[in-house]
């Protein structure tokens, strides 16, 4: 096994375990199947003894799943039955995050 594949690996573990099915669209009115992590924003999260209040949810989405994922792009949770969840958008730009292989953005309800 090269290097490579032992990252593939691990983005696939980190996806089983840590991510939740959700629906992806570009705008245009079609869905596609990803995973997603999403981290609800706290009632105040702590910086060296500061107190900050995030107003907006933090996606994140591996590159791969949503290679062109942009401001406005929209992303629906799929909860347990396939019921169909709350819709998000992305209400920022994407960055590149854990050696670019996941996008992380905020979001708001769409």
């Amino acid at each position: 096994m090269n290097f490579s594949d032992l990252l593939a690996d691990i983005d696939a573990t980190i996806e089983d375990h840590l991510c939740d099915d959700a629906l992806y669209s570009a705008g245009d009115d079609v869905w596609v199947p990803v995973r997603i992590m999403i981290d609800y924003p706290r009632a105040a999260d702590r910086l060296n003894g500061m107190s900050f209040t995030r107003s907006r949810s933090v996606m994140k989405v591996a590159r791969a799943a949503c290679p062109d994922l942009a401001e406005g792009h929209r992303f629906q949770l799929v909860l347990s039955g396939g019921v169909l969840g709350d819709i998000y958008e992305t209400a920022e730009a994407p960055i590149a995050e854990d050696g670019g292989s996941w996008w992380a953005f905020e979001v708001q309800p769409g």
